[in-house]
């Protein structure tokens, strides 16, 4: 039979959005039939889930795990893969099938079942049909099983059995205590016209337990036997084999040895026995005749129809009833709703009602009192519990017990459901056995603690974590047994045990390791207690089994999974003695090599130091003659994942499992990946750019993440005594690219979006990447970024690269998997508060060309696509000479290959129809970096202070906003720039020698605006002015203030908040100001809103011009003051009270009038000020009413940012662009 896949099958329990309709309908396309059973099977061999997943996908379609009950079910599947099947072995019993077929026949492997706990689920090799059992968290394929469903009809007309034969379902049962062989016990039932019991169902089984007068020390034969095929099993009777109860580990399979069955022990579960042996047995037969009518059965000292159980009688009720009233009739009746008190009440009544039609029955168990605590509605004490799966849960409520498949288990329900229930009342004239007498309790060992009310100690166990198994195995080695909590006397105790370490948790004995059933504790105590935390507990995922103590939580219960590594709390009897503590937790034994490689039986483990993307760490696996690790084996796991946790806690390692693009697994060696063990949920393929794996600390578990994250990390190379030598690093093989493709190192890029109708969501876009068998862009160097910007020039919009933090909030990672080695973020980005994931290159203003940004990923931008270079192509790297004039752009540069001072490299370069180049945008300045590169020196280019008269502008007149100063430049005591190997801009000596570069152009200079003459105000306590057309400007950064306290400020310097009166004006600003853009943004200008609604300027300037940012200006009341951002030069309307830095404006003086111009002009700004105030602004009038309490001087003690205007020249470097000027310079228009 052929392999299939249906992955979509598996529907989690938070979506039940399952197809079984669909797959009703399609049975024949997706169902296979075996012809001798006519039972369909479904093979998922490629969708991997833990075993819980492969039960619910096969649950989700009517269906059930593969269960195997004979030789005819095995399947041929023709491969080698193993799958989950519906075998699991139960904590109180042995293996049994999830679908209720009997354990008859068993094929294991050989060394299976292993005994180690957490192997509690069976799988099936395709190729041998062997059984193997493993963790039940592993991920592997699976066979769902669908049989043709047969009503059984155990309804039963009464009948008569001979004398001491107990009549049940139909037949008669008697047990002989004259000890027998197997084949002569049959031989005796024969000859009563009977044979040694088969038992079909829990009901039968039951009964036998509770009213056959079996005992705990029995030990019975019945008719089971592998007497014709070894490992098959049938009844002696030739009934079917439909149920099976083994004990733990049995039966032992050991062939021709034990072929005959045993009921034996305190539950009577079954075991294989030597047929030699001489015991009791059990027989069954036929009735003697059928009764007719009603046959009356009475129970002395019982009421008519009432039956009998040890002291008690029993009744069921006629009607149904809510729990309440149920308790209220059963009262009536001078009884109470059922209590259970063992094992064997429980199982009298699983065989009384078990067979009955309806679901369920109230039993006299609820919580409604106190939510958690569960009570008898007698109040009796609660010894005795017997919860189905999921029970009891987080929700109150009263207790009913099961019919069916699921007969005699307890479930929690709403009490005001109505159903039949189960009365009880002593025999009458019988006297019940007395409570048992508490003897006083004795105290507890040392630093053991207690409550009077308790009858055990507990005790906190740091001294080194355990999985949940590992934890009780401890506590039972010395005596106890993992802490199980009664009451919430013991909650608190064992609350106040954990007050200085409230982060921690702790493995209590609270366990659903049953797959059927519910809690348990692992003392086999009841479960008449509970305190879960909120939300708890959920299961997640199918695999939480094991509760904890939550230390974040006050203690309170946690589900979680249990293999992970946790504190624990034991519990030990009162009086009992401790037993020494076993001497290690860390059973493996291994060696230690010279160079600190961890021998352990064929292999050597290297175990990180230090952390490192996935890249670099199997690098230095290489390096030292091994690679990543592979994990071959759950032994081999075991020991890794304590090596770590045990010597490196709270770190997760890499290994050398790789999952390609279409979610397939292999190993670094290329092998297939026949072991995994991955966690819950994983590999969840998260973003599509989890490539490499790791190994969890906590739990052994492994995760799929992106290769580009920095984990510690594990080597492993094979035991030899001859250390391999180094292996050569492998240079990447060369090759070129497609057409239309553009190579840079061993990579081919395209960019796409060149028109704005093809642009495409981040997502949309990375996809289009893969289909071309690449991926978004990754940047990993400066060089990389210069590159790209010449396809980001040709884009119709800002455009996607691969960098995201999709996964992992402000975790940003490529996601082709590489390690985060540069970034080029714009200022603003990466906000704390932002719910942006995807990063682009940002297009615009083009100063901030490049700059890296974070937006939503549903935004449509262009794109970068990268992919490696195919070795079958030739190299297409562009190669650009090194010497003479080169194109790019609508220019022409050359580097001048020998040293000159700036002097000598401008007249060189006049002298060839050039100047010294100007850098107008980030493009060209990337091109022209890659270039030096290649020359390996600085240029210089054409900024020098000196020859603009303290201006850095560039030589050829062109002016632009663009500048890429490195930190702390440029430095106003060396006036020329050059553009050094690292990418910025820097400033030396004129007299430096450096290589040169020159730049043509056939662009005209710019037309400059007119000047006005006059004059600044000469600096005055380090505030300088900067000349333009007829006024002079004062650039204010030393604090930020609200707009009334930054126009009154102004006005104190006899200026007002600047005007911008058109574009010439606004291009002067935002070029003198682009410098201050990476530590200052926004600005206040003199643009407000009167009472009127009207905009106006403080300086009473038309309102002419305004260049509004878009969506501005806004309705918003209180917005009446407007800011600038001199990033862009866009306006906003913002709150007056919000402080910012500002810029002032004064009108230039002429000599003659600069001796009066101060009087003169705070006389004017007086009268504007009484302007604004009629204006009905009110902003002014705050601005006295604040100062009428405090120091009317102002200390201009705050230079201009952009100008250098030091007193004592030389005492200060700073980032400034002007020194002390009287002569106006030109804006660009």
């Amino acid at each position: 039979m052929g392999a299939f896949s249906l992955p979509e099958l598996y529907c989690d329990y938070l979506f039940m959005l399952c197809f079984s309709y669909f797959i009703d309908n399609l049975q024949k396309d997706f169902w296979k039939t075996n012809p001798l059973t006519e039972t369909y099977y479904q093979i998922n061999s490629n969708s991997l889930l833990t075993w819980q997943q492969a039960r619910r996908s096969c649950q989700q379609q009517n269906a059930e795990l593969l269960s195997i009950a004979n030789p005819h079910e095995e399947i041929d599947l023709g491969f080698s893969a193993k799958l989950w099947t519906g075998l699991v072995r139960r904590l109180d019993s042995s293996w049994e099938w999830t679908e209720g077929s009997p354990l008859r026949y068993l094929n294991w492997a050989p060394g299976n079942p292993s005994v180690e706990l957490i192997k509690m689920c069976g799988t099936f090799q395709g190729r041998n049909g062997k059984w193997e059992n493993v963790a039940c968290n592993q991920k592997l394929g699976y066979i769902c099983q669908k049989r043709n469903s047969s009503t059984v009809d155990n309804s039963s007309t009464p009948v008569k059995c001979p004398g001491e034969w107990v009549a049940y379902a139909g037949h008669c049962y008697r047990i002989y205590r004259t000890p027998k062989i197997w084949k002569q016990a049959q031989s005796s039932c024969r000859k009563e016209d009977g044979d040694l019991t088969s038992i079909h169902n829990v009901e039968e089984y039951s009964f036998i337990v509770s009213q056959l007068g079996y005992k705990p020390d029995d030990e019975l034969w019945i008719g089971l036997n592998d007497f014709r095929h070894q490992m098959y099993f049938e009844w002696s009777d030739g009934t079917p084999v439909t149920y099976t109860k083994w004990h733990q580990r049995q039966p032992t399979h050991t062939p021709n040895k034990a072929d005959c069955i045993v009921m034996n022990g305190e539950d009577g579960f079954w075991a294989d026995s030597s047929c030699e042996r001489k015991l009791s047995y059990i027989c069954k037969r036929k009735p003697l005749a059928e009764e007719s009518g009603e046959a009356e059965v009475t129970y002395p000292g019982c009421q008519k129809g009432w039956m009998k159980h040890g002291f008690y009688c029993y009744s069921i009720g006629e009607l149904p009833a809510t729990f309440s009233e149920a308790k209220r009739i059963c009262e009536e009746n001078k009884a109470h709703l059922a209590t259970v008190i063992d094992r064997y009440e429980q199982a009298f009544l699983t065989s009384v009602i078990g067979y009955k039609p309806v679901k369920y029955f109230w039993i006299g168990l609820s919580d409604m009192e106190e939510q958690g605590t569960f009570r008898w509605a007698g109040g009796d004490p609660v010894i005795f519990t017997h919860w189905n799966m999921g029970m009891p849960g987080s929700e109150p409520g009263c207790v009913a017990m099961r019919t069916g498949t699921s007969a005699g288990l307890w479930d929690i329900l709403n009490c005001e459901e109505k159903n039949l229930f189960l009365c009880k009342q002593l025999v009458e004239g019988a006297t019940p056995p007395p409570p048992l007498t508490t003897p006083p309790l004795p105290s507890c060992p040392d630093e053991w603690q207690s409550i009077p009310q308790s009858s055990f100690c507990f005790k906190v166990g740091r001294e080194k974590m355990q999985t949940w198994f590992g934890a009780r195995d401890f506590c039972r080695a010395i005596g106890g047994d993992l802490a199980c909590v009664h009451s919430e006397e013991e909650q608190k105790l064992i609350s106040s045990l954990n007050k200085d370490y409230r982060h921690k948790s702790y493995w209590m004995g609270l366990n659903a390791l049953d797959s059927d059933g519910g809690f348990t504790w692992c003392d086999g105590s009841p479960v008449n207690f509970q305190k879960w935390a909120n939300g708890e507990p959920n299961n997640y995922d199918g695999n939480e089994k094991c509760g904890v103590f939550y230390g974040y939580n006050d203690m309170k219960w946690n589900d979680i999974f249990c293999e992970h590594m946790q504190d624990y709390v034991c519990q030990i009897k009162k009086g009992a003695s401790l037993k020494p503590e076993p001497t290690s937790t860390f059973d493996y034994e291994y060696i230690v090599s010279e160079d600190d490689w961890i021998i352990y039986n064929h292999k050597e483990y290297y175990f990180s130091k230090e952390a490192m993307p996935m890249e670099k760490a199997r690098d230095y696996c290489k390096k030292n003659g091994g690679d990543l690790a592979i994990i071959e084996s759950e032994s081999e796991r075991t020991f890794l994942w304590k090596y770590t946790f045990y010597r490196d806690r709270g770190n997760n390692f890499f290994i050398g499992l790789t999952v390609s693009l279409d979610k397939t697994f292999r190993w670094v060696d290329g092998t297939t990946a026949n072991y995994v063990a991955w966690a819950p949920n994983e590999p969840n393929f998260a973003n599509n750019d989890e490539n490499c794996v790791v190994m969890y600390v906590q739990t052994g578990t492994w995760n799929d993440l992106n290769c580009g994250k920095v984990e510690f990390f594990i080597c492993e190379r094979l035991n030899s005594t001859v250390r391999p030598s180094i292996s050569p690093t492998v240079p990447p093989p060369k090759g070129g690219c497609p057409e239309d493709w553009l190579q840079f190192d061993n990579k081919c890029f395209k960019a796409f979006g060149l028109d704005e109708n093809y642009t495409l969501t981040w997502h949309a876009a990375r996809n289009n990447c893969i289909s071309f068998g690449g991926n978004l862009a990754t940047i990993s160097k400066k060089e990389n970024q210069a590159f790209l910007m010449s396809l980001l020039k040709n884009t119709a919009t800002d455009a996607w690269i691969g960098l995201n933090d999709i996964n992992q909030e402000h975790v940003y990672l490529w996601t082709d998997g590489s390690p985060v080695y540069y970034t080029n973020w714009a200022k603003g980005s990466r906000s704390y508060y932002s719910k942006d994931d995807c990063v682009y290159m940002k297009k615009n203003p083009i100063e901030q060309a490049g700059k890296w940004k974070d937006e939503d990923c549903k935004a449509s931008k262009s794109y970068i696509c990268q992919r490696n270079t195919d070795p079958k192509l030739k190299s297409s790297q562009a190669v650009v000479p090194m010497f003479g004039f080169n194109n790019y752009g609508d220019d022409r540069y050359a580097v001048i290959n020998y040293k000159m001072n700036w002097e000598e490299a401008q007249k060189n370069c006049k002298d060839q129809y050039a100047d010294l180049a100007s850098i107008l945008d980030p493009y060209v300045e990337a091109y022209l970096w890659l270039q030096i590169l290649k020359h390996g020196e600085p240029v210089w280019i054409g900024l020098n202070s000196n020859m603009t008269r303290g201006l850095y502008m560039w030589s050829d007149r062109r002016r632009s906003r663009y500048h890429n100063w490195a930190s702390g430049e440029p430095n106003k005591n060396a006036a020329c720039a050059y553009l050094d190997l690292d990418g910025f801009w820097k400033t030396t000596s004129c007299n430096e020698s450096f290589l040169s570069l020159c730049k043509q152009s056939d662009e005209l200079i710019p037309t400059e605006s007119p000047q006005l003459p006059g004059k600044c105000p000469e600096p005055k306590h380090g505030r300088s002015w900067i000349p333009f057309r007829g006024h002079c400007y004062y650039v204010h950064t030393t604090s930020e203030v609200s707009w009334p306290d930054a126009s009154m400020m102004c006005i104190q310097m006899g200026a007002s908040l600047v005007s911008i009166e058109d574009p010439a004006e606004m291009n002067f600003l935002l070029l003198y100001l682009s410098p201050l853009a990476s530590d200052f943004r926004k600005f206040w200008i003199g643009l407000f809103k009167n009472i009127e609604g009207e905009w106006m300027w403080t300086d009473r300037s038309v309102v002419e011009f305004v260049n509004w940012e878009k969506g501005e200006p806004t309705t918003i009341y209180d917005e009446h003051c407007v800011d600038m951002d001199i990033s862009s030069g866009a306006w906003r309307n913002y709150y007056c009270s919000v402080d910012h830095n500002f810029i002032c404006k004064i009108p230039k003086t002429s000599k003659r009038e600069a001796a009066v111009s101060s009087s003169h002009s705070r006389g004017v700004m007086i009268v504007t000020l009484i302007f604004l105030l009629l204006a009905g602004t009110g902003l002014i009038v705050y601005f006295f009413y604040k100062r009428r309490h405090e120091q009317t001087t102002v200390t201009a003690s705050f230079g201009n940012a952009i100008y250098c205007g030091s007193p004592d020249p030389g005492t200060r470097e700073s980032k400034c662009l002007v020194t002390n000027m009287e002569e106006n310079e030109q804006a660009m228009v």
